[in-house]
Parts: structure tokens; C-alpha cells; sequence
């Protein structure tokens, strides 16, 4: 006989705590480290202004594409 199922509730969203808000804490510290507007970060993300204060508050899943544009945009203050 096997195990009943668990409800869904039982399980954490992630094991390691909310990755969004990991993503949003650490975007708005390196933006802020490198002198950068949130206007500035989108457009070298190629992100709406819009899309980046959602990250930034929190309210973004760190996807692959994601974090690539934020990775190369943030890398340093002068990319170009």
C-alpha cells in the first residue's frame, strides 16, 4: 500500500527561501553600487522600466534569460 499523498501546502515554495526576493535585493544593490538609474538598467537590459521595478520589488521569477540580461548589464558600471 502505498503513502497517501501530501497536500501541495506541505511542501516549501523553495527549499532555499524566496528567490525572487534574492534576485530583487541583489539587483537593487549592485544598481545602486554602480551609480545606476532604474531607467539606465532597463534600457541596458533591453527591459521596460516597468519590468525592472517588478524585479526589483520582488515580483519576477529569475529566469535563465533573465538573469543573463541582468548579469551582462550589471557586470559593470561602462559595458559599452
Amino acid at each position: 500500500m502505498s503513502e497517501p499523498r501530501r497536500p501541495i501546502e506541505d511542501f516549501p515554495a523553495h527549499p532555499d527561501g524566496d528567490p525572487a526576493a534574492d534576485l530583487a535585493h541583489a539587483v537593487r544593490e549592485r544598481r545602486a553600487a554602480l551609480g545606476l538609474s532604474v531607467e539606465e538598467l532597463a534600457e541596458r537590459t533591453k527591459l521596460t522600466v516597468h519590468q525592472v521595478r517588478a524585479i526589483e520589488s520582488g515580483h519576477a521569477a529569475p529566469t535563465l534569460p533573465l538573469l543573463t540580461a541582468l548579469a551582462g548589464a550589471l557586470r559593470t558600471a561602462f559595458t559599452a
